[in-house]
């Protein structure tokens, strides 16, 4: 025969203390939506795109008083090369990442749009350029699960050899590294041989001596030390390339509204402070490796006429082969900034 043992009262409150103390929290934390979140980025910590990713981070966790922390992880340190990013967060592989926009046009091809040759000339035409494309972007975004925060230029872009080049035919047959379709294409054009490959990659295949030459912004040669195995810089501002911070929708419909438009907020006021970061960092990489016994020149004038005019043919052909709504948006914004 069992005994069933008698509860005391006071065991009972007890009881029923511990379970609303219990109750208490759990609602706390579901109020609260707390959230900690880890960033992919592919850059290293030096580069002005991871320290605006850990300036955004760090102004979120204070405007949100702790309840959404990101942690950035730079370096690729979560293992996503760049043009896998996009579908990285799509699929919840990640709750957000800062990536590269114009390395996603393998899934998203009117990305390339920005990264057309010699549409910009400067800040100001490309600040007229997103204003037109971005309600495009955020379309394309929403189709693949995420939002996108902000979006920040880099550079002003170079062509960087091992050997001096005078003329076009001095390029003819030099590989050089490049990170998109467009810049590919470009070079081609003037006789060089591109080989499409990530920051990660671009390394060991200078080191190996693979390459002749790399296209890309001061900034990364700065990261990459390129003064250890390239001797020139030449100057051609051929395309413009933004990177992006994009959030999994899904992650971001467990915050609260207030958190979200915490995050939007924080966004959208640090977003023209990293533009002028981005405007800076051109002349402060400059510096740096022309100190560190890099010759930095505008592109010879041949050459230069070379590459603009096969830049403004690509313009038309990406219209054509993209179709809609590209030729609007190109009509749209050559009408702005009266080109």
């Amino acid at each position: 025969m069992t005994t069933k043992r008698k509860i005391s009262v006071a065991t009972r409150v007890q009881l029923v203390r511990t379970a609303l103390l219990a109750a208490s929290v759990a609602a706390s934390g579901s109020a609260l939506a707390q959230a900690a979140w880890d960033m992919a980025v592919a850059w290293p910590p030096g580069n002005f795109h991871t320290k605006n990713a850990i300036a955004y981070a760090e102004a979120v966790d204070k405007a949100t008083n702790g309840q959404v922390k990101i942690t950035v992880k730079a370096g690729g340190q979560l293992g996503l090369k760049g043009p896998e990013s996009m579908r990285a967060v799509r699929d919840g592989i990640v709750p957000l990442a800062e990536y590269n926009a114009p390395q996603q046009v393998g899934d998203a091809p009117i990305f390339g749009l920005e990264a057309l040759p010699y549409l910009a000339d400067d800040y100001a035409q490309l600040r007229t350029l997103h204003n037109v494309i971005r309600p495009e972007y955020d379309k394309v975004f929403a189709k693949f699960g995420q939002k996108m925060l902000y979006m920040v230029p880099w550079p002003n872009q170079y062509i960087f050899t091992k050997t001096a080049v005078a003329r076009t035919a001095d390029v003819k047959d030099m590989k050089v590294r490049t990170t998109d379709r467009n810049t590919s294409e470009l070079v081609k054009a003037i006789g060089m041989v591109p080989v499409q490959m990530t920051f990660a990659d671009m390394m060991p295949a200078l080191a190996s001596g693979a390459l002749g030459g790399v296209t890309t912004s001061g900034a990364t040669a700065v990261d990459s030390r390129f003064w250890e195995h390239l001797k020139f810089a030449y100057k051609t501002n051929h395309i413009w390339s933004s990177n992006v911070l994009a959030v999994n929708l899904g992650a971001y419909a467990k915050l609260t509204p207030d958190q979200r438009a915490v995050m939007e907020k924080v966004a959208r006021d640090l977003e023209p402070g990293f533009w002028k970061i981005s405007e800076e960092d051109d002349s402060k990489s400059v510096s740096t490796v022309r100190e560190r016994g890099m010759t930095v020149a505008p592109a010879a004038a041949p050459l230069h006429a070379d590459l603009q005019k096969a830049g403004v043919a690509m313009q038309e052909d990406f219209a054509k082969r993209i179709g809609d709504p590209v030729p609007v948006l190109l009509k749209d914004y050559r009408s702005r900034v009266k080109k």
